[in-house]
């Protein structure tokens, strides 16, 4: 079967995979200190690296709000944080946030006529400096004509690029609050858009202004929010550590600017797994750098190994929850399904339509442990009507609360397929929903099942590991507590248990 894959042997890719501990880093890291992390793992400690809030959400009157806690009381750190759309796990803004030690950094994604917009009144230092601004999410890379309704939903990445070190040093000085805020220093924040992670020189220059190797440590919790509707659901975010040694990884801080001088078109292939980027189907250009997958170990290989260990730590054979639907208390129930290392595999080439031969770009060399992709021409497909790239489950079962259970044979709706397929990067599945006024109010990536039972549980599984993470939404109402005085509306949100 022809496909539109990189020129990228799998083979050649478990090489360098296999030999990591020999591989020589892209990163020079120069005079800082020596990078020692070999392994990624998902944190059941929940501090890591990289952090992944699997959803945020504007829709219907939500407001998504988040805090990042670094819990290294010395160091400060260096963040990048982007927001990936829900569809095709487009990136929709992106910008790097300063922490002080010990620090705390919130923000908030609410919505408008225009989509989604983020806002931001801490007082840690941003790049550019969006405090206190209504930042509105950006299209550029959503397909031509797309609505406003494609920001409104999505993940979240964080990843520390750097610690910023030494008490006396520029960085330190401009980022550590004084009196509950940071001074901010301009001319030395935008000295960060000088510095090449590349070029031996520029690293030496950037561990002289205060910049280290990244040691991790970050924690983040989010709560989705409805104030109309009385309504939270909250959560922590999935932490990936990078373990080994002291858990340093490389230093990965790129310019946050619009050029390509550190991120060409060359450097694409050695920087990330994303196969738009690297076939310069999207333009690569610095603030695309970093993501997930650029080598972030002491001695990875590529892009490719990067993405490979990342989605081995969070890959899963199937997950399982509960749902609830009681007439009597008004339940409704959403399940949020999130794929946040899927990009690094296939991503959608808005420049052909979905029917088209080619829509869909793999990387073939992001693998399992046995060598083989997790996503290809056989586990997905394309919705042509939507544009949504989607990966296909083996199978499912809902059950009740007497253990009666109900396999395969629920009606799906809108679709018409007989399986339980993921559609789009964060598919959120509705519960016996067909007239779309769901828990979350999802649009962009939602499926809607038909399930015989008033509450029970269900699990879903995949004809191979996935990399999903997310949460059962439960929304439930007491039709007499406002007459009463009190709040009739309540949520509750349990993480998905996954199998490996």
């Amino acid at each position: 079967m022809k496909k539109n894959v990189l020129a990228l042997s799998i083979a050649a890719m478990i090489g360098g995979f296999a030999g990591a501990a020999s591989a020589q880093s892209v990163f020079p890291n120069s005079t800082m200190t020596p990078p020692t992390a070999t392994a990624l793992e998902q944190s059941e400690g929940g501090a890591g690296h990289i952090l992944v809030v699997p959803y945020f959400t504007s829709q219907n009157d939500n407001m998504s709000v988040f805090h990042v806690v670094n819990t290294d009381t010395v160091n400060g750190k260096a963040l990048k944080v982007r927001f990936r759309g829900a569809a095709n796990s487009d990136d929709i803004l992106d910008f790097t946030v300063f922490l002080s030690p010990g620090d705390v950094w919130t923000g908030s994604v609410q919505g408008n006529e225009q989509g989604s917009y983020f806002l931001t009144n801490d007082k840690s230092c941003t790049l550019p400096d969006i405090r206190g601004q209504q930042v509105q999410f950006v299209t550029d890379r959503l397909p031509s004509g797309a609505d406003a309704a494609q920001t409104k939903e999505g993940y979240i990445e964080i990843l520390n690029m750097a610690d910023i070190s030494g008490t006396s040093t520029a960085m330190y000085k401009a980022t550590k609050h004084v009196n509950g805020v940071a001074p901010c220093t301009s001319d030395v924040l935008d000295a960060t858009l000088s510095i090449n992670p590349l070029d031996v020189a520029s690293v030496t220059a950037a561990k002289t202004s205060g910049f280290d190797t990244p040691s991790g440590k970050l924690t983040a919790d989010w709560y989705i929010l409805n104030v109309n509707q009385t309504t939270t659901f909250s959560g922590a975010a999935t932490a990936i550590a990078a373990t080994g040694g002291n858990g340093r990884g490389n230093f990965v801080l790129f310019p946050q600017d619009e050029t390509n001088s550190a991120a060409n078109a060359t450097n694409a292939a050695q920087l990330t797994a994303d196969p738009l980027l690297k076939a310069g189907i999207v333009k690569p250009v610095n603030f695309d750098f970093p993501d997930l997958s650029t080598p972030y170990l002491a001695a990875t290989a590529n892009p490719e190994a990067q993405a490979s260990r990342l989605t081995q730590a969070v890959a899963n054979t199937g997950v399982s929850n509960q749902y609830a639907l009681d007439a009597v208390i008004s339940a409704k129930t959403d399940w949020v399904l999130s794929m946040p290392t899927r990009r690094y595999s296939v991503g959608a080439d808005y420049t052909k339509k979905p029917a088209d031969a080619g829509y869909r770009v793999f990387n073939d060399g992001v693998v399992d442990l046995s060598g083989a992709a997790y996503f290809t021409e056989t586990n997905t497909y394309v919705n042509t009507a939507n544009g949504l790239i989607c990966a296909n489950t083996s199978g499912y079962t809902f059950w009740d609360r007497e253990e009666t259970s109900k396999r395969n044979g629920a009606v799906i709706s809108p679709s018409l397929l007989k399986g339980l397929d993921f559609c789009g990067e964060v598919n959120v599945l509705s519960f016996n929903d067909a007239a779309g006024k769901s828990v979350l109010g999802a649009t962009v990536a939602r499926t809607n099942v038909q399930v015989g039972y008033e509450n029970g549980w269900g699990a879903i599984n995949y004809t191979k590991a996935l990399p999903v993470v997310g949460s059962s939404f439960i929304k439930l109402s007491n039709s007499g507590g406002l007459a009463n005085g009190f709040s009739g509306t309540y949520g509750i949100t349990w993480p998905h248990r996954f199998a490996k």
